[in-house]
């Protein structure tokens, strides 16, 4: 299946170079684009049939959602293979999703706060992009950090106004680990990617 998806793949791309005349920037665009959805359409698969298995099907829609937003907007660590990249998400979903929530009950004037910290943090130091994506701009830099600060805020303002409905508790739990998780690897990619350039 992934080998007839790459040539499919490629053969696209032929056609979009040959005939319509394509930028080496827009055939890079458009093969990252690709790739992305068709690896993580395959992990989406896997991980909706374990949670679902587990009877967590709707906590991983909410933790996936927000994650899917941040990361496409925010970055962060990017992995060069399927198999980690796979592994990493594994982590960051059981524990946002199973093992955190379980492990402590963070109060909801405690999430609005740690929240808002982790909006900046965001906003400050993202977008960090893959490496086999093309550079982005500076106009598309600061439309990506409105959007995960808009995202981040959206989430406060429904803990605000929420939190005393317990039928959204263990929502707002896995929102808020994933949100933290999220911003705990953005600022490892940050330091990471400071170490590499000096090192350059």
């Amino acid at each position: 299946m992934a080998a007839e998806w790459r040539i499919n793949m490629q053969s696209l791309i032929d056609e979009l170079k040959d005939e319509y005349d394509y930028s080496s920037y827009d055939i890079a665009m458009v093969k990252y684009v690709l790739t992305s959805i068709f690896y993580e359409f395959s992990k989406l698969i896997i991980f909706g049939i374990f949670f679902g298995f587990l009877g967590y099907f709707k906590s991983f829609l909410v933790s996936l959602t927000l994650l899917l937003f941040l990361r496409i907007n925010i970055g962060g660590i990017h992995c060069k293979h399927y198999i980690t990249c796979f592994l990493l998400t594994f982590v960051v979903l059981f524990s946002s999703i199973i093992l955190l929530p379980k492990l402590l009950f963070v109060a909801p004037i405690l999430i609005i706060s740690i929240c808002t910290i982790c909006m900046i943090i965001n906003y400050k130091i993202g977008p960090i992009a893959s490496p086999f994506r093309p550079s982005p701009d500076s106009i598309l830099i600061k439309k990506c950090r409105n959007t995960g600060f808009v995202i981040i805020f959206i989430f406060i303002i429904f803990v605000s106004f929420f939190h005393k409905f317990s039928l959204f508790d263990t929502y707002f739990q896995v929102g808020f680990w994933t949100i933290v998780l999220h911003t705990a690897q953005l600022f490892i990619a940050k330091i990471s990617k400071k170490e590499e350039c000096a090192n350059a």
